[in-house]
């Protein structure tokens, strides 16, 4: 259970890290270097940077020998077409190459890796030459018959020295080669390109016919079945002089044909395979359309095409005139086949197809861990970056909240504060009123009278005093009480008189006398009223001297 989970999480992880991945492919032979990069956008190949130089004088030249010319015109076809100095994916001849397709015992993964660990698996199913070490080895578990309990291993394997010469050009260059692969399983990647040239039960025959290589190449359910076609360095020459001499090019051709065809059949027999129609024919030859048309009268029974993949490519305005100028848009394949390869830093190809995972990088697992990096510390940064986003939203929206509810607070606080102003204000207004009252009363202080009519007369005196009076003194003597006292108006005074007057234990009251006190800054009418006492109404005693 757990290996299955760890198996989904590497595939969703590889699924998004080759899609990200950007790898220029360079195709680097004898004559030419093409440099391409493609776009997959909506199921589409777009074709986004285009470059082509042809290396003068080839007859004496050689990746070997003449490094430094590969390496200016790699650098020249980068800066003349602005092609970003990134990771790149370049092929080696099928000719520096041993690709075979062995069959052993099924093996648990384990017991696999501790095989090929121990070296003892390669020395006792495949001959090499030279020692092991010599060699940067790929290997890639096709397919597992448990019926007859056995397995099909794709063994790929090339000189270090090989290997090595193509990479220092791509260094030197600026880029960083993180994928080598075999120039036919670059042709074969191309396929991805091409919507309906491929049928799954039917088996792709690619032919490459060129000055550098010749083989057919038999896919059938993603296992390879891979022969060299045998030409002779004079048959090499005569290819080449193909538009000059066609009688002797010929010749050539119809010995290759020959070739093909038993190869074919070979494979026909012993797979027994009765299908095959129709051979793709890929060739840097200037004089391709010759090949194949001669290649055509020689194998009547198959239909031979030239392959080409600009038909399915879409290919950009500015880019076209480029692609026009390429009279063997076939010399493309190798180039675009790189253009879709993509590092695999999670291992998701291993459970797809032996056929797309070629890589004889030397120090291939190093520059997997490096990217594997690179991607995991992009992401992880992009996902730090999200994560911080959606915390400081979340604390943001927090802050409104709370800042919401602190307004709603204050708002309420404010209300509070001038309801309590207001309280405070009747407060002090109650206080004013009642200050006037205990004045009002300390004045009646000295009053003594044990008899209910003063007392009735003292109640009806204070209820009489009106707002803005206060008085300083009440005297009483033989049944007439003297008010003396301040107002603040005249209308004050003569509303305390009328107030008097309707008390029946009152039989009138009247000015006696008026003037102006001042107290600060604020004017006051000084006044004083005589008030005559209804001694009739109750029987009184009188105190004499009373005041």
């Amino acid at each position: 259970m757990f290996e299955k989970i760890v198996k989904m999480v590497l595939s969703e992880l590889s699924k998004v890290s080759v899609q990200q991945e950007e790898v220029v492919g360079v195709d680097i032979t004898r004559d030419y270097i093409r440099v391409t990069q493609l776009d997959n956008v909506d199921d589409d190949w777009v074709l986004s940077k285009l470059g082509c130089k042809l290396i003068e004088d080839s007859d004496s030249t050689s990746i070997q020998t003449h490094p430094d010319i590969y390496i200016n015109k790699l650098k020249e076809i980068l800066d003349q077409n602005k092609i970003a100095k990134g990771n790149a994916a370049v092929s080696i001849p099928f000719s520096s190459a041993i690709i075979k397709v062995v069959t052993i015992p099924i093996m648990t993964e384990e017991e696999l890796q501790e095989a090929i660990d121990t070296s003892t698996l390669w020395e006792n199913v495949v001959q090499l030459n030279d020692a092991l070490n010599d060699y940067s080895i790929f290997w890639q578990v096709i397919n597992r018959d448990a019926k007859t309990n056995e397995m099909n291993l794709l063994f790929v394997a090339s000189k270090l020295v090989d290997v090595q010469s193509y990479l220092d050009i791509v260094q030197q260059a600026g880029l960083n080669p993180v994928l080598v692969d075999v120039h036919c399983f670059a042709v074969r990647n191309a396929l991805k390109l091409c919507k309906n040239i491929v049928e799954n039960d039917v088996p792709t025959v690619l032919i490459e016919i060129s000055r550098e290589e010749q083989y057919v190449m038999i896919i059938h359910k993603e296992v390879p079945y891979i022969l060299d076609i045998y030409v002779s360095e004079k048959d090499r020459n005569l290819l080449v002089k193909l538009a000059h001499d066609k009688g002797s090019a010929n010749i050539v051709i119809e010995r290759m044909a020959i070739q093909i065809a038993q190869i074919i059949n070979t494979f026909q027999a012993k797979y027994k395979i009765s299908s095959i129609k129709t051979l793709l024919i890929s060739s840097t030859l200037g004089a391709h359309e010759q090949a194949i048309e001669y290649l055509v009268e020689c194998l009547p029974e198959f239909e031979v095409l030239l392959f080409e993949v600009t038909s399915d490519l879409v290919v950009p305005a500015n880019l076209k005139e480029k692609v026009d100028a390429e009279l063997n848009q076939s010399a493309l394949i190798s180039s675009l086949g790189l253009a879709t390869r993509k590092l695999d830093v999670f291992g998701f190809y291993q459970y797809v197809t032996g056929t797309s995972n070629i890589n004889l990088m030397p120090n291939r697992n190093s520059v997997k861990n490096t990217e594997k990096v690179k991607f995991i510390g992009k992401w992880g940064l992009i996902f730090f970056s999200i994560l911080f986003v959606i915390v400081s939203g979340s604390v943001f929206f927090y802050d409104q909240s709370e800042t919401e509810k602190i307004n709603l607070q204050m708002q309420e606080y404010n209300s509070l504060t001038v309801q309590l102003d207001n309280l405070k204000m009747e407060l002090a207004e109650i206080n004013r009123e009642s200050s006037e009252i205990n004045n009002t009363l300390a004045v009646s202080k000295d009053v003594r009278s044990n008899q209910d009519f003063l007392f009735a007369v003292l109640q009806s005196t204070i209820k009489s005093v009106p707002r803005g009076v206060s008085l300083k003194s009440i005297t009483y003597i033989k049944g007439v009480i003297q008010l003396d006292g301040i107002s603040v108006s005249d209308q004050n005074i003569l509303g305390l008189i009328e107030r008097l007057e309707r008390f029946p234990q009152i039989s009138q009251a009247s000015l006696i006398n008026l003037s102006i006190e001042k107290e600060g800054i604020n004017e006051f009418k000084s006044f004083s009223v005589r008030v005559t006492l209804n001694t009739k109404s109750k029987v009184v005693a009188t105190k004499k001297g009373g005041k």
